[in-house]
């Protein structure tokens, strides 16, 4: 069993607000588990049991004042000062929930261009998915920037 999750949020049809449920239909590897969770996380986070997973890696839109495409670690300390995709619940409930039953929780914003009503991602977040994918498949998702308060 892996003992990583990635989660994928967000609406798959407001355009750029789609890149985490499209990373993670993407991104296919052995050693991590994937969920699409759509915009309602909370309906996926009850299903997993304390010392399941040792690392939890959240991707979502997120409305950073970034250029579009920008990719950023967004500590939980930050989630009050911009704004995530459409959610029922706070991302940071989710977390605060994770972070009880999981050893490493991280959010992952990726800055997007439209969200508005429509299908289809921008050529930038288009782009954006894809770098995301190949940071989890090497590794490297560890080096992306955190988010820096203004």
């Amino acid at each position: 069993m892996s003992r990583k999750l990635l989660m994928g949020v967000g609406n798959d049809i407001r355009g750029d607000d789609a890149v985490g449920e499209e990373v993670v239909r993407e991104f296919d590897r052995d050693d991590w588990d994937s969920v699409d969770c759509g915009s309602v996380p909370e309906n996926q986070i009850t299903m997993i049991e304390e010392d399941q997973y040792e690392l939890v890696v959240i991707v979502d839109a997120a409305e950073m004042g970034l250029d579009p495409g920008e990719i950023r670690i967004v500590p939980r300390d930050h989630l009050g000062v911009f704004t995530m995709s459409t959610h029922a619940m706070p991302l940071s409930t989710v977390m605060d929930f994770l972070a009880k039953k999981v050893d490493e929780v991280f959010l992952i914003g990726i800055q997007p261009k439209e969200m508005g009503l429509k299908e289809g991602m921008t050529a930038e977040l288009e782009e954006a998915k894809y770098r995301m994918i190949k940071l989890l498949e090497t590794g490297e998702w560890r080096d992306i920037p955190e988010l820096k308060k203004k």
